[in-house]
C-alpha cells in the first residue's frame, strides 16, 4: 500500500529503529487508516476558514454573511445583480439561435451604455462583410464570462470591502459620498477636484465591469481588455432648488420688501400679473440697489409678464424683451435718508449711497418721450435679491385729471390708464385701502437648500431602469442613506450633460467647472424620436 506524505509524516516522528515507515508493517496501516480521516477533516477545515475570510470566501452565501456583519443585506448589493442582469440579456440575444441579425446588431449597439464602453469599441460585424456569427458568439463568450458566477462573486466582494472601509474610515464626508456611490455602482473612483464656489466636488471614475474581448483564432493577443471612458461623478453641497413668493396685489406707488434667507445674494425673476386693464407699463424697482425693470406695454387681465432671472423677458411665454428696458441710479434720493440704505442728494450727510441720474438699458434714452419702441433684442441686467430685506417700490402708468369748475362743485378726475403721460398730467395715484389693485406682484429665484446634498451620477445608468421597478438612482438614495451626516438629506439625479434650451451653456475649453461638463451641457443628442421639441 502508498504511504501517503501525511502518513510518512507522522510514522518518521517516532524513533528511527522502530522502523515505523517501512512498507508493510501493520503500523504503518493503522497511521494509514487514521491520517485518510485527517486529510478530510483539514480539506473542511481549510474551507471554513477560507469561508470566514472576505478576500477568499468562494460561495455567495459565505459573502453576505460576512457583509450582514457590517449591517449589510442582500438588498443594498442589488445595483450590481442589475448591470449584471443587463450584461446577460446582451449574451443570451447573441447566444441564442433564433435572434436575428437585427436583434442582434441591437443588443450589441446597447454595450456602450451598459459597459461604459467609446461607441467604437465595437466596430461593424465584420469589418470584412464576412459572415458576423463567428465574431458575435466570441462577444458572447466573453460576456457570459463577465457575468459569470465568479465574476459576480468578486464584484459583489469589492463592494463589500469598500462599504467596510468606508465605516471604517468615517462616513459623511465629500469623499465618502462619492466613494459610496461609485462602490453601489460598480465604478472605480478617481481624483476628486473641488470648484472654486466650493458647492460641487467632481470626481472622474471608470467603469469595474471589465469586458474582455475574445479576438479571431491565431490573433495575438488571443484577447483584449476593453478600456471604459472616464464618467464623472458630482457632489453638490446646498443643490439649488426652486423658490418662489406667490404674486401679492400690489397698487401703484406701493412699497414693500422681501424676505429671504440663503448663503449669498441672487439673481431673481420678477413676476407681474395682470389685475383687469390697469397694469399699464409696469415698472418694479429695488429700492437699495437702484434697479429697476419696465415694461412699455400692458398686461391683460391675468396674463403674467416674467422679467427672468436669466435677461430675458416674457409675456405668457411669448418674448417682449423689445419692448422693455432696466435703469440703473438713485431713486428716491432724500436729503435726510431715513434708512441707512437710502439714496441720498450730494453733499447730504453719509447716510446712505450718493444718487445718480439713472441709467437705462438696453436703449440709453428709455425714460424720454421720443423713445422708439420695440427697440433692438438683447437681454436685460437683472434684479437681486440679498439674504435678509430686500425693498421694492412698484408704479404703473396712472393719471388723474380734471378741469377748474366754475361752479362751486368740483368735477372729480378720471383715471385714464392708456394715457398716463401727457402735458399738464398730475400724477395722484389712489392709495387708499378700498382702491383696486394695479397688479399682482412676486418673485422667483434659486435657492441654496440648507442641509442637503445632490449626487450626479451618469445618465447612462438611466437605461437600467424598467417600468414598474424602483429606478437605480432612488436604489442608490436609499444605500447613501448609511454613509450620509446626520440630518443631511441626499438627492441622487442622473447628470445630462445634452444641450437643452433655456439651460444649456457655453463653456471655455479648460473651464473645470461642472455646468457644462457634469449638466446642462454642450453635448449634442443623438437624432431619435425621444428628443424634446
Amino acid at each position: 500500500m502508498t504511504q501517503s506524505a501525511r502518513t510518512l509524516t507522522v510514522l518518521r516522528r517516532f524513533p528511527r529503529h522502530l522502523d515505523a515507515d517501512d512498507p508493510g508493517k501493520v503500523f504503518s496501516e493503522v497511521v494509514g487508516g487514521l491520517g485518510g480521516e485527517l486529510d478530510v477533516k483539514s480539506v473542511q477545515l481549510g474551507r471554513v476558514r477560507r469561508s470566514h475570510a472576505l478576500g477568499d470566501a468562494g460561495e455567495e452565501r459565505d459573502l453576505l454573511l460576512l457583509a450582514g456583519l457590517h449591517d449589510l443585506k442582500p438588498n443594498d448589493l442589488e445595483l450590481t445583480r442589475i448591470r449584471l442582469a443587463a450584461v446577460r440579456a446582451i449574451e443570451k440575444t447573441l447566444a441564442d439561435g433564433a435572434s436575428t441579425q437585427d436583434d442582434r446588431t441591437a443588443a450589441i449597439a446597447q454595450l456602450p451604455q451598459v459597459l461604459g464602453l467609446q461607441p467604437d469599441a465595437f466596430p461593424a460585424w465584420p469589418a470584412d462583410g464576412s459572415d458576423p456569427e463567428p465574431a458575435q458568439a466570441r462577444l458572447a463568450g466573453a460576456l457570459g464570462d463577465l457575468s459569470s458566477y465568479p465574476s459576480e462573486l468578486d464584484l459583489l466582494r469589492g463592494t463589500v470591502e469598500s462599504v467596510i472601509r468606508l465605516h471604517r474610515e468615517g462616513n459623511g464626508t465629500v469623499t465618502a459620498i462619492l466613494w459610496a456611490g461609485a462602490a453601489y455602482l460598480e465604478l472605480g473612483l478617481g481624483t476628486i477636484v473641488d470648484t472654486e464656489d466650493e458647492y460641487w466636488h467632481v470626481a472622474e471614475c471608470h467603469d469595474l465591469l471589465r469586458l474582455v474581448r475574445r479576438e479571431p483564432p491565431g490573433s495575438r493577443p488571443a484577447t483584449t481588455t476593453l478600456t471604459p471612458k472616464t464618467d464623472l461623478l458630482a457632489l453638490e453641497e446646498n443643490p439649488l432648488r426652486q423658490q418662489d413668493s406667490d404674486p401679492v396685489d400690489r397698487r401703484s406707488g406701493d412699497r414693500f420688501h422681501v424676505l429671504r434667507s440663503g448663503f449669498e445674494t441672487v439673481p431673481a425673476t420678477v413676476r407681474v400679473v395682470g389685475v383687469g386693464s390697469r397694469t399699464v407699463q409696469p415698472m418694479v424697482v429695488n429700492l437699495d440697489t437702484g434697479f429697476g425693470l419696465v415694461y412699455t406695454g400692458t398686461v391683460g387681465d391675468g396674463q403674467e409678464l416674467r422679467f427672468e432671472s436669466d435677461g430675458r423677458v416674457t409675456l405668457d411665454g411669448s418674448s417682449v424683451a423689445r419692448l422693455s428696458y432696466s435703469f440703473t441710479g438713485g431713486v428716491f434720493a432724500d436729503a435726510t435718508g431715513a434708512d441707512r440704505r437710502d439714496f441720498v442728494f450730494a453733499g447730504a450727510p453719509d447716510k446712505g449711497p450718493t444718487a445718480t441720474f439713472a441709467v437705462t438699458q438696453p436703449i440709453d434714452n428709455g425714460f424720454d418721450p421720443d423713445a422708439v419702441f420695440p427697440h433692438t433684442d438683447g437681454l436685460l441686467e437683472t434684479t437681486s435679491l440679498v439674504v435678509g430685506e430686500s425693498r421694492f417700490a412698484f408704479f404703473v402708468r396712472e393719471a388723474h385729471y380734471g378741469r377748474d369748475a366754475e361752479t362751486p362743485a368740483d368735477e372729480l378726475a378720471v383715471p385714464v390708464y392708456e394715457a398716463g403721460v401727457f402735458d399738464s398730467s398730475v400724477f395722484e395715484p389712489d392709495t387708499s385701502v378700498s382702491s383696486p389693485s394695479s397688479a399682482k406682484v412676486g418673485f422667483s429665484w434659486q435657492e441654496h437648500e440648507p442641509f442637503a446634498a445632490r449626487l450626479w451620477i451618469p445618465l447612462r445608468f438611466s437605461t437600467l431602469d424598467a417600468a414598474g421597478e424602483v429606478p437605480v438612482k432612488e436604489r442608490l438614495r436609499l444605500l447613501l442613506d448609511r454613509h450620509r451626516a446626520a440630518g443631511i438629506h441626499i438627492y441622487v439625479d442622473y447628470a445630462d450633460d445634452r444641450w437643452t434650451v433655456p439651460a444649456g451653456v457655453m463653456r471655455d475649453a479648460d473651464s473645470d467647472e461642472p455646468l457644462g461638463t457634469v449638466i446642462v451641457g454642450t453635448a449634442l443628442w443623438a437624432p431619435r424620436a425621444d428628443v424634446p421639441t
